[in-house]
């Protein structure tokens, strides 16, 4: 491929940047040589990517006063009992999800986080809590980030970063 889209990038690359390789491992995919609609992983053998998916498996999304974590190690080991083996974690820009034009039976706005930077203000954002600081990133988000990708490389899951939803 000349022109590698960035979601490719981001397939090829996170693995490597983020959890680093091991030596027992061949390394981030790459488009095969012998079906481009394929990747491999070094070893010649073509990698078949499947996977499912949820929207917050990398931010929490819930209604207003509900503070439910998301259950990464079960979604993680539902992947795994069906074979799965790639995510995409969906990072999401808004700071919160009208869901009463989606969805009948739900009507709810959900509240979106972590986001990638502080919320310290000065002032505040439309939702009423403290303005993000654009100059100050959320520690938390990125050890989030982290702890999820490395979680689904220890169980052979290969990870896209979604970084826009929209």
């Amino acid at each position: 491929m000349k022109n590698p889209s960035p979601a490719l990038l981001l397939i090829l690359l996170v693995p490597s940047v983020l959890s680093g390789w091991r030596s027992n491992e061949k390394g981030p995919l790459r488009v095969s040589k012998t079906n481009p609609r394929y990747f491999t992983d070094g070893s010649g053998k073509a990698i078949y990517l499947t996977g499912s998916h949820t929207w917050n498996n990398l931010v929490e999304m819930n209604p207003a006063g509900n503070s439910d974590t998301f259950n990464y190690a079960g979604y993680i080991d539902f992947m795994k009992r069906y074979d799965h083996n790639f995510i995409r974690l969906w990072a999401w820009e808004l700071v919160n999800w009208d869901t009463r034009a989606n969805f009948q039976e739900l009507q709810k706005i959900h509240e979106v986080g972590p986001h990638p930077w502080k919320r310290t203000g000065p002032g505040n954002a439309l939702d009423g809590k403290p303005k993000f600081d654009l100059t100050q990133f959320n520690e938390s988000y990125f050890g989030r980030l982290r702890q999820r990708v490395t979680a689904a490389s220890e169980r052979n899951i290969y990870v896209s970063i979604m970084l826009f939803e929209g």
